[in-house]
């Protein structure tokens, strides 16, 4: 079985591609959509399906335009993963479906299925997961050694449920002085009137590259986990346990359905009990340790690696798996 991957951004060369060797296929990562070289590679390779993921910088109106005249000629079969529903349906995902056609839709958003389907697409639920070959435990390292860290950009608007996920989790330990470090883009910028507090410099240590996070994971003693919606869990949520960190999320549906608090990471619902679980975990370096193990192991055996979001993938668009697995 034949899979060509085509993104840039590491978070997501760093997730399915490895899933679908799992799977038994052969994967051929592009980087870029060039019209020559992505026909060459579709008349050689010949792959069996074509899939494509997110919203990054080679999402052009023109490489777009590129890869659905593409889909069309070679009448390939194209699965796309919509990671921008339901904050960006309508600016990013509608846009992308339309210029590219894929045959598929797989959605981070389980209300978006329906709304696909009626549309007239096939689609299905396939929320983040971890590549335990990538998110996983390394060394700590000095620069990354922190009480309190958050691996987040800045909300655009801070319109989602991402804005009370800051209030509840980052607001109290700020205006408080807690030793909380933060890497990711667009904090200089933080509009105190649209989040409701400020961000001082002395916390911001800028952005961050997608191959270091975990080891800021390795390193921080808690990491905040931001959410954007209530129902369904981030890619950063799977990521950090899979890398053996101590999370803290809100307590939101998506998180209680999914983890025991407790047992598997740390929840909080309100800016007070923030400060209680931060004061209780920052004593408590055991304890954070076997929950952040507990929290690996569960991310890591239950249906939440990028194997088995592979495997459904091939499932659903009816194509089996080959026995022979390598990248080329």
């Amino acid at each position: 079985m034949k899979i060509l991957f085509i993104d840039v951004d590491h978070q997501y060369l760093l997730g399915l591609p490895a899933g679908f060797e799992r799977q038994g296929c052969e994967v051929k990562i592009l980087q870029d959509i060039v019209k020559a070289e992505l026909e060459q590679v579709l008349k050689e390779y010949q792959p069996d399906l074509v899939v494509t993921a997110g919203w990054t910088k080679i999402h052009t109106d023109s490489r777009l335009k590129i890869l659905g005249e593409m889909v069309e000629k070679y009448r390939l079969k194209h699965a796309y993963w919509a990671t921008e529903d339901p904050r960006w349906t309508d600016e990013w995902s509608l846009p992308y479906i339309k210029a590219t056609k894929p045959e598929y839709i797989f959605t981070i958003d389980r209300e978006s299925v329906s709304f696909y389907n009626r549309l007239g697409f096939k689609a299905d639920y396939l929320p983040w997961a971890c590549n335990p070959e990538f998110h996983r435990p390394v060394e700590p390292v000095g620069k990354y050694k922190c009480d309190i860290a958050v691996v987040a950009t800045a909300g655009i608007t801070w319109s989602s449920y991402r804005r009370d996920s800051a209030r509840i989790l980052l607001k109290p330990l700020v205006e408080r002085g807690y030793n909380v470090a933060i890497w990711g883009k667009r904090w200089d910028n933080l509009d105190s009137d649209i989040v409701g507090f400020n961000v001082a410099s002395r916390h911001l240590r800028g952005k961050l590259s997608y191959l270091e996070t975990n080891r800021v994971y390795s390193s921080a003693k808690i990491i905040l986990g931001f959410q954007n919606v209530t129902t369904e869990l981030t890619s950063r949520t799977y990521e950090v346990m899979g890398a053996r960190g101590f999370l803290l999320v809100p307590a939101t549906t998506a998180v209680l359905e999914k983890f025991e608090p407790g047992k598997h990471l740390a929840v909080t619902r309100s800016e007070d009990e923030t400060l209680r679980m931060v004061d209780f975990y920052l004593e408590q370096d055991e304890k954070r340790k076997e929950i952040a193990l507990a929290g690996q192991q569960e991310v890591y055996s239950y249906h939440n690696t990028y194997g088995d979001r592979a495997a459904q993938i091939l499932k659903f668009t009816g194509l089996r798996q080959a026995k022979s697995c390598r990248k080329l």
